[in-house]
């Protein structure tokens, strides 16, 4: 076989081999970009209900005409980047609940007899062009230790609503009402798609200032 035969071979063989494997190749790419994407759905939703379930219980009191300092407090543009945070306190609870971190709300873990939890945004040590999601709380000795609950995020924003609003453009109440909208963005996980992620949840505190709502 001659040197012009062998490369006449050899290009004949890449042009029938090159579009399967391209075709290979982009395949893995999607299965690789939509597990990613599922991955980063699952986080969002479990970071959104810590969050949730943090508003709901806060507020709690076993003495519902005791005098104390509010129980959610939103902390507009203190969280990186101007983002929101929220800090939400509450009694012991009779039943079992758990903190953002999963430890069990007890004795234990209080500050001035009243639990804490803190989530707010600082900076990616890793990528500093986004924030990770942290919450606090209170450990055995009541002293605040922390954890990240999510990376790649863009900003938190965190208001009271108008609840009469909801189903048109719910919006800002300029004072604490029955309503708390959390909005969180991210990067999106494919380089090729520049538009961020929102995710966007409404919920309802069970306790404000000692009453059930």
């Amino acid at each position: 076989m001659t040197l012009l035969s062998c490369i006449t071979a050899l290009s004949l063989s890449l042009v029938l081999i090159y579009p399967p494997l391209k075709l290979f190749s982009d395949v893995l790419l999607k299965q690789e970009e939509i597990e990613q994407s599922l991955l980063l759905r699952q986080n969002i939703d479990r970071a959104m209900e810590l969050i949730v379930r943090a508003i709901r219980e806060a507020g709690y009191r076993e003495d519902p005409s005791s005098n104390q300092i509010a129980d959610i407090q939103i902390k507009k543009k203190s969280s990186y980047r101007g983002s929101d945070a929220i800090e939400l306190t509450q009694d012991v609870p009779k039943q079992l609940a758990y903190d953002c971190m999963g430890n069990v709300l007890s004795k234990e873990r209080t500050r001035h007899q009243k639990t804490y939890q803190h989530f707010y945004l600082e900076r990616n040590r890793i990528d500093p062009r986004s924030a990770v999601l942290v919450c606090q709380s209170l450990d055995r000795q009541g002293r605040l230790h922390q954890a990240e609950l999510l990376s790649h995020v863009q900003s938190l924003q965190i208001d009271w609503v108008s609840p009469s609003n909801l189903l048109v453009s719910a919006s800002k109440a300029h004072a604490p009402s029955g309503l708390i909208k959390i909005t969180l963005r991210f990067e999106h996980p494919s380089k090729l798609i520049n538009k961020p992620i929102e995710h966007v949840r409404y919920v309802a505190p069970r306790h404000i200032w000692g009453h059930k709502i």
